[in-house]
């Protein structure tokens, strides 16, 4: 042990010794160098332009307009301080600066950095971190911008003399009246820092550019993902810690860096064939296609940093008895755990095309399935994104637009009671590791998407016996996990959102058009469809073809993410192509546009919900202009929750918007019942029916056009 301590300690002092002797030194593996450029080349160590991870940058006003302290406000009375605009000594404005949390071989480092206005004298700046935020509590009655100082928060400064020969950085802790400094130990080993003098920085003058680098691990210890909510910049008149404050800037996230993954526990699989038959009539059990596998298909699977791959294809294919014939049936597989981003992945896909399935009984010119998931050490999520049918028929019935888990139900005279085409068949899930658990679980997703699969309980009902027929076209399945490195639990987020919606027999089931979702710890799903006609002649609907909605190209996406620190959300549903709604003769409701737009967010400063991007122009129901209806411009977009009686039918409410939990539109959905949440659901265009009416529509049936939801929480940890 005595050994090993002193060969550390001969180590410290030839690393300092090499500092000093090259005028930079790397603690932390950074070039302490007194500018930004990264002089030593890719690699260690790095610099500003590297650029370090999980960066925080501050941007401030210069001049009269400058975000500044007012006189009398000291750094120990927080009572005293006044947060207003105007001007502050050139030496004390601060520019822009920027800090940056690593670990580097087991440690935490702290790189901090800034520019200032001017160089007339020496530099005092602070760097503090809180735990609560402003909204919570602010730091006085006159400075509602910047939080209350609680027990525990940090401030670290740098402070310059004799124009910045002289060089002191300094860490100290608030005990809830007034800060203990903690010994950072020797310059060069666990910190230092350097200003630009000679400056060798394009455009800046000497002087006013300062960065610094701290071992936290050795010093004041590691800081922690949720130990701080903010951090905000400060400059203060002297080098005393209770001197008058100058300039400041406004409160910023803090990005703290998180434990390096565990690359033995990531893990991406999957699997994918082009088509499968089981056929009990001709005894045929084939899987295709079956050049690399004899069982048929593609595999893939990765443990630890690499990647694997596997595809195979097959020209044709005719099937003994009828069940299948297609044209080019493919499959690929690929799995891939990573170092930069750290995360597994796989990206499973079949593609066949020319497709004939039971004589007939379901074609299509291509129909491609992909599942892909994605996991990290914060997140997982899955996509089907590019799954896509042309030129789909079942029964001899174009099917345009085909929402995941389609299900059609054949005639039972003809091939069997429960035989069923299931179209777009979609299967997801995401993991999390349990709530409070802050190390060693999982995060993980896992699809399944079958494009087409067609169950038959009895496709000869004339012969004793049952007959069974299974066919599978396009089946891809998709696995990845990866171990937790939060050291706080994640935010969630949902969203969702679909072109059209029907419920025209209450007592069915209804019938959705374009819809997207996302899993609760974020994610992507997207649909574009070409044109949208509702009902189509095979839904159920009880209604003519096209008598609910008909629409041109239309749109609908939901996306999110969550972090350890906040959590995000957007959803919109486009309808396009003039829509007409609820047609007999004449539309009930048209518009030259409707598009719902959902928004929301949550961190520690609070969470909100709006409805920007929102619009419906130009609509007009039973043939009357809806902003003359209202007196307002040609131009609007009705007022949130427009509703219309409509003679004979019901009534119709435009623009509809409302809120998760109970919340108020007027404080940004934030207000409901559940803390630190905010959601809000937008409708283009809701047709209730009250009473029997000349479109035959049962009363209480509902017609949605255009939904789009989206939904952010934030835990306070």
């Amino acid at each position: 042990m005595r050994n090993a301590s002193g060969r550390t300690f001969v180590l410290a002092i030839a690393l300092m010794l090499a500092g000093l002797v090259q005028g930079s030194s790397f603690v932390g593996s950074f070039e302490i160098d007194g500018n930004v450029a990264d002089d030593s080349g890719p690699g260690e160590p790095l610099d500003w332009n590297s650029p370090p991870p999980n960066v925080t940058t501050f941007i401030d006003q210069t001049g009269n307009g400058d975000d500044i302290f007012g006189l009398g406000s000291k750094e120990l009375d927080q009572d005293g301080w006044v947060c207003e605009t105007g001007s502050t000594p050139p030496k004390g404005d601060v520019v822009r600066g920027a800090i940056s949390f690593r670990i580097h071989d087991g440690k935490q480092f702290l790189y901090f950095s800034y520019f200032r206005q001017a160089t007339t004298g020496d530099v005092h700046i602070d760097f503090e971190f809180n735990q609560l935020s402003a909204t919570t509590a602010s730091a006085s009655q006159s400075c509602a911008t910047l939080p209350r100082r609680s027990a525990g928060d940090t401030v670290i400064t740098f402070d310059t003399a004799v124009g910045g020969k002289e060089i002191q950085v300094r860490a100290f802790r608030w005990n809830g009246a007034g800060f203990i400094e903690f010994p950072l130990g020797v310059q060069g080993v666990f910190w230092d820092a350097a200003v630009n003098i000679p400056n060798t920085i394009p455009g800046a003058l000497e002087g006013a550019f300062g960065e610094a680098a701290l071992n936290l691990t050795d010093t004041l210890g590691n800081i922690g993902c949720g130990d701080f909510s903010g951090i905000y910049m400060k400059t203060r008149a002297s080098t005393a810690i209770d001197s008058a404050l100058k300039d400041r800037t406004r409160p910023q996230t803090v990005n703290v860096v998180v434990p390096p993954p565990d690359f033995s526990k990531a893990k991406a699989s999957g699997s994918a064939f082009a088509a499968h038959v089981a056929d009990t009539v001709t005894g045929v059990q084939l899987t295709m296609p079956n050049n690399v596998n004899p069982a048929g298909g593609v595999a893939s699977s990765q443990t630890g940093k690499g990647s694997n791959s596997q595809s195979d294809a097959v020209l044709s294919v005719a099937v003994p008895g009828g069940a299948l014939a297609a044209q080019v049936l493919s499959a690929s597989s690929r799995s891939s755990v990573t170092a930069a981003p750290a995360g597994a992945a796989n990206t499973s896909s079949a593609e066949v095309t020319d497709v004939n399935i039971l004589g007939g009984l379901v074609t299509a010119k291509k129909v491609t399935a992909v599942a892909e998931t994605d996991a990290s050490g914060t997140a997982s999520t899955f996509s089907s994104l590019g799954s896509a049918f042309q030129d789909l028929a079942v029964q001899g019935v174009a099917q345009n637009n085909v929402n995941p888990n389609t299900t059609i139900r054949l005639p039972e005279a003809v091939y069997g009671p429960g035989s069923v085409v299931t179209l777009y068949e979609r299967i997801g899930s995401t993991g999390t590791p349990p709530p409070g658990d802050l190390t060693g679980g999982l995060f993980t997703a896992d699809l399944m998407v079958s494009m087409i699969r067609v169950h038959i309980t009895d496709y000869l009902p004339a012969v004793l016996g049952n007959q069974t027929v299974d066919v599978v076209v396009g089946r891809a399945i998709s696995h990845a996990e990866f171990a937790q490195i939060l050291i706080c639990p994640p935010q969630t987020v949902s969203g969702h959102g679909f072109v059209v919606r029907e419920t025209t027999q209450p007592a069915v089931a209804p019938v959705v058009v374009g819809f997207v979702d996302i899993p609760a710890n974020g994610g992507f799903d997207h649909q574009n469809l070409d044109a949208v006609t509702a009902p189509t002649a095979d839904n159920g609907a009880g209604l003519p073809s096209g008598s609910v909605l008909t629409a041109g190209a239309s749109v609908s996406e939901s996306q999110g993410a969550s972090f350890t620190d906040a959590s995000a959300a957007s959803t919109f549903a486009e309808v396009g192509g003039v829509p007409c709604i609820l047609k007999a003769g004449s539309c009930t409701v048209s518009a030259e546009v409707i598009r719902s737009q959902s928004n929301s967010q949550a961190a520690a400063s609070g969470a909100f919900s709006n409805a920007h991007g929102t619009q419906l122009l130009g609509a007009t129901v039973l043939g009357t202009d809806v902003c003359a209806m209202l007196g307002l411009q040609s131009t609007c977009t009705p007022p949130a929750n427009t509703r219309i009686d409509l003679a004979g039918l019901g009534f119709v409410i435009l623009n509809e918007q409302v809120c998760d939990n109970g919340g108020t539109l007027a404080r940004a959905c934030a207000d409901g019942s559940v803390a630190g949440h905010a959601g809000l659901t937008i409708r283009g265009v809701r047709l209730v029916a009250t009473v029997p009416n000349v479109f035959g529509l049962t009363p209480g049936a509902e017609i949605i056009v255009a939904e789009a939801h989206s939904d952010a929480k934030f835990v306070q940890h």
